[in-house]
């Protein structure tokens, strides 16, 4: 109870007292000024409502385009290594000094003999070429050929066809020409097959007179008539 009064009392020093009143008045500044902007202050009504600002940021920037990579780098060419020079060829050789003996010269050839004269051979004279032959002869050869086929007709005479009485007078023509036949033909039919094959037959097998003088060479035409007949008796036989 006495400890706050000995701070009141002034009599043992003047400055505890000074420096009590000093502390008091420094808490009542500090006081006021913390009192003070709170009376100071409008009411809450009163103020203005804050303002909201949106701040849009800048969209963002495209990224660069990717840098393109560089070629990778081409494979230098192998050169091939040079070639090691070539060795020096040897120096050549003396030549050696051949000497070629020649043969003699051939000896020349004696003359060949002189050919003997022959005496001339006599050429015999050309035969004279005989004069044609006239119209007449000519018609009595053909005369000749005709007989000569007909003569062997009736060797050719078919057996067939005489049992079948068929008789006829087929008409055949050939090429005559240094005693040969050819180009047997039939010329005209006599109607029947058997008897046309004879004919050809005939021409073909007949002896031919050998040709006269001056038909050597020439070529002639003939056409024959071959006839095919019942002899006499074979007819009344027949009958």
């Amino acid at each position: 109870m006495n400890a706050p009064e000995t701070w009141l009392d002034p009599q043992p020093d003047g400055r505890n007292f000074a420096a009590a009143i000093g502390t008091a008045l420094l808490i009542e500044l500090v006081a006021l000024a913390i009192a003070v902007p709170m009376f100071m202050q409008p009411p809450p009504a009163q103020q203005p409502a804050p303002i909201k600002i949106t701040i849009i940021a800048p969209p963002a920037p495209k990224p660069p385009p990717p840098t393109p990579k560089p070629p990778p780098p081409q494979p230098q060419p192998v050169l091939p290594k040079p070639l090691p020079p070539l060795p020096k060829p040897p120096p050549p050789r003396p030549m050696a000094h051949t000497v070629h003996h020649l043969p003699p010269p051939p000896k020349p050839l004696p003359p060949p003999p002189q050919p003997v004269a022959q005496p001339p051979v006599p050429v015999p004279p050309t035969p004279p070429v005989p004069a044609a032959p006239s119209q007449g002869e000519v018609d009595i050869f053909r005369l000749s050929m005709k007989q000569a086929v007909q003569a062997v007709a009736d060797q050719v005479y078919p057996q067939a066809a005489q049992m079948a009485h068929e008789t006829g007078t087929p008409q055949i023509t050939f090429v005559y020409q240094d005693g040969q036949v050819t180009n047997i033909a039939l010329a005209q039919s006599s109607g029947y097959p058997l008897l046309d094959q004879a004919a050809l037959e005939a021409a073909r097998i007949a002896h031919y007179p050998p040709p006269p003088s001056g038909f050597a060479g020439r070529t002639y035409y003939v056409t024959v008539d071959v006839i095919f007949r019942m002899s006499a008796d074979e007819d009344t036989d027949g009958d």
